[in-house]
């Protein structure tokens, strides 16, 4: 019996180790929507690595009294890879293709939208704020402003303050929004 349950246990152990290479970066954001907030997550990958979890994603909340997370629903995906005008003899176009290590060179860019369902956030928050966090463990190994970027996770934070002389359980407000994806390679 004791030999099964080593190798169970070993088995187990394997199972956990394997370790995706994606993760290049992202931002939450909120809105007012009819009195509760709508959080989105928006998550950047490089499309060389793991493709993205089209099932839900969970923010973590923090100092909140009664919500410690929200879920965040798929809702879509597109290629950001920048698009360079091709110069005879030069790489083809940047592609993010489809499916794990479906992009075609260094710099092709997936974006992933989640959202959640509306939510009420009752109370004020504290001076701190209350804090909203993603975390994924895999980095893209193609950071070069990193040591070992494979090695280590991610974390994305967003922070909501109290508004003055807003209404404690009310949304009154929206986070900033991002209008302009962020460049990760740039064209020659």
């Amino acid at each position: 019996m004791i030999k099964y349950i080593f190798i169970l246990l070993t088995l187990l152990s394997f199972s956990f180790s394997g370790k995706a290479s994606h993760v290049m970066g992202g931002d939450i954001t909120w809105t007012c929507q009819g009195g509760n907030y709508v959080f989105q997550l928006v998550f950047y990958r490089d499309c060389n690595g793991a493709i993205i979890n089209t099932g839900a994603e969970t923010i973590d909340v923090w100092g909140h009294p009664s919500i410690s997370s929200i879920t965040l629903n798929y809702v879509s995906s597109s290629d950001v890879s920048p698009t360079c005008t091709q110069v005879a003899g030069s790489p083809v176009p940047l592609d993010c293709g489809s499916g794990t290590g479906g992009g075609n060179g260094l710099g092709t860019i997936e974006k992933a939208i989640y959202r959640s369902n509306p939510i009420n956030l009752t109370g004020t928050p504290p001076a701190t704020g209350w804090i909203f966090t993603f975390q994924d463990f895999s980095r893209s190994a193609a950071i070069t402003n990193l040591v070992n970027p494979s090695t280590v996770g991610i974390t994305i934070t967003a922070k909501m303050f109290a508004i003055p002389g807003g209404v404690a359980g009310s949304c009154v407000d929206n986070s900033p929004q991002f209008l302009q994806e962020p460049y990760f390679v740039s064209c020659v």
